[in-house]
């Protein structure tokens, strides 16, 4: 991802290393220069394919941003 800060990835990674069949998942910054930042995914591939991974993990990190935007709407 170009231009994007690394903690969107972060929280992505977090949310993958807590799904069954996910063996890895990481977040690096390539170089602060280039603001290119990479996310590494390993699934077992007979339980879940990587790019299956993502698109859930994107899925549920959607959910959770809806509901603390909704919570924070209440303060």
């Amino acid at each position: 991802m170009l231009e994007e800060d690394i903690s969107v990835l972060d929280s992505l990674s977090e949310i993958l290393q807590r799904m069954e069949g996910v063996e890895y998942s990481g977040a690096i910054m390539e170089h602060p220069l280039t603001k290119k930042t990479i996310l590494r995914v390993k699934t077992n591939a007979g339980k879940l394919r990587a790019v299956d991974a993502v698109k859930k993990a994107i899925q549920e990190l959607k959910e959770v941003s809806a509901e603390l935007g909704r919570e924070f709407e209440k303060l």
